[in-house]
This record gives structure tokens, sequence and C-alpha cells, in this order.
């Protein structure tokens, strides 16, 4: 099969040479259809890697004065934290939405403890004594929502007060003022009697 030239009219007309209307209207319906069909694949396909899971880093803070031994996000574990801390370190990896919907959890399993004498008695110990008599370890677990968020970025779990854990997705620390926990970095109470 040959392809013929389009040629112009003086009178600015196209036709195609040696080309019936027919023939001519039946190439353009094709062409229009395919066009169509390619566009709808096209939009598919960004739904599709709209919707695709991504993977991200996570770590910690701790905003009590019970430091978290280790913690762990869908089955990931992240490091361990220190009371009033964290942030330190970032673990590998857990999925997430490219898009956050307000049904979107994890969840969070922890063990948590204190030490219930004081340090200078641990330190005078073997570790596997002090663990055995003065540790009061607590595991927990929680299915916890995500915050909202526009960008997947670092899963940040913030250990709260009373057992509460929130979740944020977002790449700063906590002592960003833009971070959108607007709590700050995690600081020990001023205690004085």
């Amino acid at each position: 099969m040959s392809v013929r030239p389009i040629l112009a009219t003086p009178s600015g007309q196209h036709h195609f040479n040696q080309m019936g209307q027919g023939a001519a209207a039946h190439l353009y319906r094709w062409l229009a259809a395919l066009a169509v069909l390619a566009a709808g694949l096209g939009l598919s396909a960004c739904e599709l890697s709209a919707s695709k899971p991504l993977t991200v880093g996570i770590t910690g803070y701790t905003f009590t004065s019970e430091g978290v031994q280790e913690y762990y996000v869908n089955g990931v574990r992240g490091s361990n934290l220190p009371p009033y801390g964290g942030g330190g370190s970032t673990s590998c990896c857990v999925s997430l939405p490219t898009k956050w919907t307000p049904d979107l959890t994890v969840k969070v399993d922890w063990i948590t403890g204190h030490w219930t004498v004081p340090m200078a008695q641990i330190m005078a110990m073997d570790i596997s004594e002090a663990i055995k008599c003065c540790l009061a370890r607590r595991t927990l677990s929680k299915i916890v929502p995500v915050e909202r968020y526009e960008v997947a970025a670092l899963v940040q779990v913030f250990f709260l007060p009373q057992d509460e854990i929130k979740v944020w997705v977002y790449d700063p620390g906590p002592q960003n003022p833009s971070h959108p926990s607007h709590m700050g970095y995690p600081k020990k109470p001023n205690i004085t009697d």
C-alpha cells in the first residue's frame, strides 16, 4: 500500500489524491476513535499510578517518661526511643498509598517500660539481673488512623501520654514550625518540688 500525499487546492481546501470522500471520512473516523481510545488509556494509566503504594521510612518520637524499647508499624520494626526524644534514625520501610484517604490506618505494636528503682542501683547490677528485678515492661498494640497528608513522606509515630498514638506523614521532624502536629520536639517537663 502506498501513501498518497494530501494536496491543497487553490481555494485552500484539502483532498486526498485519488481517494474518494467516503474513504477519507472513514479514515478520519478511525483516527478519531484511536485518539479517544489512546486518551482513555492514558487517563486510566494515571489513575493506576496515583493509587500505587509508595515505600517510605518510619521514625518515632516519645512524648512520655517511658522509653520505647521497640515498636513496629504494620509489622516493620522501628528503632528504640528514649523518654522525651526520638527521630534519630529512620527504619525501612512501610507502604503507603500515594493519596491519603479518611479510612487509612496502620497497626502499631510497641514495648515500653521504665526502671522501678533509681539508676544508681541499676548500674550496680548485672543487666540480666536488673531487667529481671527492676524493669516494668508493657506490650501494647493499636490500630491507629493516619493523619491527613498531601504527599507520601516519612511515617512519624508519636508516642503520647496515656498510651495514645498519633501517626503523621511528613518529612521534617516535629521541631519544624511547618509540621502539621504543631507539637514541637518532645521535651521533658520542668518539674520542681
